[in-house]
């Protein structure tokens, strides 16, 4: 038996994934993009770790934050929140843009994370994610798509890309110090 009020299967409640990001992922994300030089001139952040047609493709600093904007988008505003968006995944990482704006509204769209947790759990349901790899009717098939674990693949997204992007920033990084 438990003690009082420990369940056997723990809950992570959407305020302490938000802290998460908030506090940890977000400013970790934002250090790496600023190593790389930002928006400034001669900066990494639009340079890919290894070259085009490699058999080991990587992607740019700014293509993994723009890509890391779609996941929130897809999977909070969209799946959670229940909004209709418009993605196309594969151009995520073909992103040639400044890297700026992208940092802002990664904030902002984490900042809405609880918002659309409520409003999935106010309908009742969840709305199948735009441009995912993810087989989200077997999912659902197997009773596994749930609010929780949108949340819980949320973090997981962000958590992957961000020590993706630090290991692109460290490699690119430590290549300008070898020459």
């Amino acid at each position: 038996m438990l003690p009082q009020g420990l369940r056997a299967e723990p809950v992570v409640s959407v305020d302490a994934v938000h802290l998460i990001l908030t506090e940890d992922l977000l400013p970790t994300i934002r250090a790496a993009v600023a190593d790389l030089g930002g928006d400034g001139p001669d900066t990494l952040v639009h340079t890919r770790p290894t070259p085009a047609g490699s058999g080991w493709p990587t992607n740019s600093a700014a293509a993994l934050v723009h890509h890391v904007c779609g996941v929130l988008t897809s999977w909070g505003a969209a799946c959670l929140g229940g909004e209709d968006i418009v993605r196309d995944r594969d151009a995520e990482f073909a992103f040639t843009g400044p890297v700026g704006p992208d940092l802002d509204r990664l904030g902002a769209l984490i900042d809405r994370l609880p918002g659309w947790v409520t409003a999935a759990v106010g309908r009742g349901d969840l709305a199948t994610p735009a441009g995912t790899t993810v087989d989200v009717d077997a999912a659902r098939r197997a009773g596994t798509f749930t609010p929780e674990w949108v949340v819980g693949h949320i973090l997981h997204e962000v958590a992957a890309h961000t020590g993706q992007l630090q290991v692109t920033r460290d490699v690119l990084l430590s290549r300008g110090r070898s020459r």
